[in-house]
């Protein structure tokens, strides 16, 4: 990396067996599918990181960040928001830790910072933001299922929506 733009393998994984209990092992991506987002920082705008995945570019702004007793980076607050002609298109809010659990507490002085930034007019509650359920380590599913989407190639067709979905900014050809 040269220190200003970077390249985030975006791993996602689901559903989660507690959100759909009936169908979580029969999704294509029961066992991970790999999207990827790419960052620059534009040293004129502290705080604003541009992004870009899923074909599109919008600002990323870094609301908050918190620090170990070391200096490392422990967790942080994420805003984004894309407008199109003046209208807003999206909005969206991370939390984001180092540490794979949270208790209740903690989770609540991430919504109090969140909330001290301004930001629980755009969404920032516990009352409004969607908690993501996330499952316990676990092998991989090996099913009937998971069998079918890899005979019928949609692992393979998964990947190239994700290869094909990118744009200019994204380039990271020069970072090799």
């Amino acid at each position: 990396s040269d220190k200003l733009r970077w390249l985030d393998d975006f791993g996602v994984k689901g559903p989660s067996p507690t959100s759909a209990p009936a169908s979580w092992d029969k999704s294509p991506v029961a066992n991970g599918a790999h999207y990827f987002l790419y960052g620059k920082v534009d040293t004129r705008t502290p705080g604003v990181l541009q992004e870009s995945g899923f074909g599109v570019t919008f600002p990323n702004y870094i609301v908050d960040v918190q620090k170990d007793a070391s200096g490392k980076y422990t967790e942080a607050i994420q805003f984004q928001c894309l407008e199109r002609g003046g209208v807003r298109i999206f909005e969206g809010i991370n939390f984001l830790s180092r540490s794979p659990t949270l208790s209740d507490a903690e989770m609540q002085k991430m919504f109090d910072r969140a909330s001290a930034a301004g930001m629980a007019p755009y969404g920032a509650t516990r009352e409004q933001m969607h908690m993501v359920a996330h499952p316990p380590p676990a092998k991989p599913v090996d099913n009937a299922w998971q069998h079918m989407w890899s005979a019928t190639g949609i692992d393979k067709l998964l990947a190239l929506v994700e290869a094909n979905t990118h744009s200019t900014f994204e380039d990271t050809s020069a970072l090799r």
